[in-house]
């Protein structure tokens, strides 16, 4: 189907209070379905532009706090694809495939490429696929919080979920929601844990009827089609990174996704679960444009990362196999 665009320009402030840029709005559409990219530019670009693929409730606007300091890259681009934010609800038959196949629908009509990729959680998948299926479209890949597979536990949960947000119970469910993605600190420093708590909590709890039917159909497209593919991918420069303390995507389920990307670093940041770039946003960006710009990371000594981990590239784990999780349907009690 052909591509319905329309755009909105906007003035905006340069990271830093310096001069202002421009933010433009288009309007695009892919097999039938509208969907809206947030194109940001900042001063005179240093490296390719930035493609931002948010987690499950992350919006276009989500990266606006964040672009203070990624706008030192140039350009940053985030979307709401189909299924997420205000662009149209996706039913749940559509999967990851036909996520990815939007997201480089938006780089060809924006006639950028090759960007940079950072893809977080929900976006990771999406990310990934994208670089599986258009490899010419990416210069390097950032991925956090990213598993290989749905384990069983937050896959019985989103089921759980489902459930009660069909029964209208929305504020049990934002309570469920904020345990599995806020780490309890116990006897460990987890970054803005009560502030986090009711941040997430509040946003969840007031979502619309609307909100609440595109979270459910997003759950169920996550259950309902291959989550994690191991195929051939580009040969760029790759960072896999989660929280140390993250309970959602382990340390060692995200290791596994770096062991499958070739050269990928691996490393953590400290202090925080799945939510890094709410609990260190600085510091969150600061590892991005240093890794985008092709600055040191291993011997920098960044005080908020844990230790580099690096496989070289000709020790990248098996192809050509696809994992997804089985064994549970919506009818589970």
């Amino acid at each position: 189907m052909p591509s319905v665009a329309s755009s909105l320009t906007v003035p905006a402030q340069a990271p830093g209070g310096g001069a202002s840029t421009e933010v433009e709005e288009r309007r695009l559409s892919w097999e039938g379905y509208a969907y809206t990219a947030r194109v940001a530019r900042y001063g005179t670009p240093v490296t390719e532009p930035l493609l931002v693929l948010g987690g499950s409730d992350q919006t276009r606007y989500s990266w606006v706090r964040h672009e203070r300091w990624l706008g030192e890259l140039g350009t940053v681009v985030t979307v709401d694809l189909p299924g997420f934010g205000d662009a149209d609800f996706l039913p749940a038959e559509h999967g990851i495939d036909f996520l990815a196949e939007c997201a480089g629908h938006l780089l060809r009509e924006l006639g950028l490429g090759p960007v940079n990729l950072y893809a977080g959680c929900y976006g990771g998948a999406v990310g990934l696929r994208l670089a599986q299926r258009y490899p010419e479209l990416l210069r390097r890949v950032a991925v956090q919080g990213m598993s290989d597979h749905i384990p069983r536990w937050f896959a019985e949960s989103l089921v759980g979920w489902v459930r009660l947000l069909e029964e209208g119970r929305v504020e049990e469910t934002a309570e469920e929601f904020v345990r599995c993605f806020v780490p309890p600190p116990g006897d460990r420093t987890v970054r803005k844990h009560a502030a986090l708590t009711r941040l997430m909590y509040r946003q969840f709890a007031a979502q619309t009827p609307r909100d609440v039917a595109v979270t459910v159909e997003r759950n169920r497209r996550l259950l309902a089609h291959e989550w994690y593919r191991r195929a051939p991918v580009p040969a760029v420069p790759y960072l896999v990174f989660t929280g140390e303390h993250d309970t959602l995507t382990t340390p060692d389920l995200v290791r596994s996704v770096a062991a499958d990307l070739p050269g990928a670093r691996f490393t953590t940041i400290a202090e925080c679960g799945h939510l890094a770039h709410l609990q260190r946003p600085e510091d969150f960006c600061d590892l991005l444009v240093r890794f985008f710009r092709d600055r040191p990371l291993e011997d920098a000594g960044l005080p908020y990362c844990g230790p580099f981990e690096r496989n070289q590239p000709d020790t990248a784990g098996p192809l050509g196999r696809s994992r997804r999780f089985q064994g549970l349907s919506w009818g589970s009690s």
